[in-house]
């Protein structure tokens, strides 16, 4: 089968910070099919090249420097730290699709895979007007796309693409129930298929021997992944715990302010920001600390994650988890099995939680075994690119094209 996928976020080095839940969603379907990734360009790097077997196509959208509207935390982040950047959407938008315009005539495709409804899967359905055949068109939406556009018209508008596709995939059962009730798709045509982790290999418990240490958070720095409220909650554990100390994972435009919070609230001595690390570092900080909190909220706005990556990262690594509870974590963490939930937005819930986990040996022995086995039977990336690919084969039972053509 060949496979055309829409992105705006795919790796730029082997060494690259940002998700790479899209990398390795198309790695592991090139197994056995043909990828092709239409990708935005950055500074520095070639327009097309192989990545682990995947071929990457890449678009300019502006001059080099000023192609800053994809990547360091996505678009929609991007735009709200510099709303300048919106006159970047058009460009970015029609020189997306005119690459993809290019390769559908070129190529003749089974699958086009569209991850975000907006705007990769207008690019997907205009472009596939253009092909040579009449590829099925798969929308992915990870969250943000769903639940951050808010308003009539993009109401109107999710509703417009979606009704035009061939199928819908989300990433949790919230986010369907969501999707239904925008009536974006009947339930049947909407299929909850979440990203994976690598539990085979990258993200797997540390030998035994390995004391695990401190806490831990891995995240954009941004409104909806609730870190401001975890600060919070440092100065009550530390008060019976005085030598705890937090690491946190991330880059993003909140990062000043939770320093200037962690010096108010005078925990500077006890927390450290690493910044973005490659996608290899992280593993490492997962098998050795004690316990990931991952604090994630509901914005005013409505936005909020779908099933976050890092936590069934965390989960692989036998990591204890602490989830503030939210709709897109429950298909994941089962309180008090798989983690310890705790309320939105509570610094004394996150501190009470930490405070139990620190306390309680078995306890935390319980959530890293059944964690990992969740993760090992729901959640390793050879169950997830499965599903994608009968998914494909149902709405493509008598693929066009043959593996390697015009690989």
């Amino acid at each position: 089968m060949k496979i055309l996928v829409l992105t705006s976020t795919y790796s730029r080095s082997t060494n690259d910070t940002e998700p790479r839940f899209v990398d390795n969603l198309c790695q592991n379907l090139s197994r056995d099919n043909v990828i092709h990734v239409i990708a935005p360009h950055a500074k520095g790097i070639p327009t097309e090249e192989i990545l682990d077997g995947v071929q990457v196509f890449r678009f300019r959208y502006c001059f080099e420097s000023w192609q800053t509207l994809a990547y360091n935390g996505g678009i929609l982040p991007n735009i709200k730290q510099n709303q300048l950047r919106l006159l970047l959407v058009p460009f970015f938008f029609v020189s997306q699709l005119v690459l993809a315009i290019r390769l559908v005539r070129k190529n003749r495709y089974d699958i086009i895979h569209a991850h975000w409804i907006i705007p990769q899967g207008i690019v997907a359905l205009l472009a596939r007007q253009f092909a040579k055949n009449w590829p099925a068109v798969v929308l992915t939406s990870h969250g943000g796309d769903l639940f951050a556009l808010q308003g009539k018209f993009f109401a109107w508008l999710k509703k417009s693409i979606t009704h035009r596709a061939d199928a819908l995939t989300v990433v949790s059962s919230a986010m369907q129930q969501k999707a239904l009730e925008m009536e974006l798709s009947a339930e049947r045509d909407i299929s909850i298929i979440p990203m994976g982790v690598d539990s085979q290999r990258a993200f797997t418990p540390p030998p035994q021997h390995v004391e695990r240490r401190g806490l831990l958070f891995v995240g954009r720095l941004v409104d909806k992944k609730g870190i401001e409220y975890l600060l919070r909650a440092l100065p009550q554990v530390l008060a019976s715990h005085p030598a705890e100390h937090l690491t946190v994972i991330g880059d993003g435009p909140l990062k000043q302010s939770l320093v200037e919070l962690g010096e108010t609230l005078n925990i500077t001595e006890h927390l450290t920001f690493t910044g973005a690390l490659t996608n290899r570092d992280i593993p490492h900080y997962l098998q050795t600390s004690a316990i990931a909190i991952f604090p994630s909220v509901v914005t005013d706005s409505g936005d909020q994650e779908g099933t976050p990556v890092a936590i069934m990262e965390a989960l692989a690594c036998g990591c204890p988890t602490i989830v503030a509870d939210y709709p897109g974590v429950r298909d994941v963490i089962s309180d008090n099995e798989t983690g310890l939930l705790v309320a939105g937005k509570s610094p004394e819930g996150i501190a009470d939680a930490i405070l139990t986990l620190l306390n309680n040996q078995d306890l935390r022995l319980h959530l890293s075994r059944n964690g990992r086995q969740q993760v090992q039977a729901q959640y390793d990336w050879r169950v997830i690119s499965d599903k994608f690919m009968s998914l494909f084969r149902k709405l493509c039972p008598e693929p066009s094209s043959v593996l390697h053509e015009n690989r």
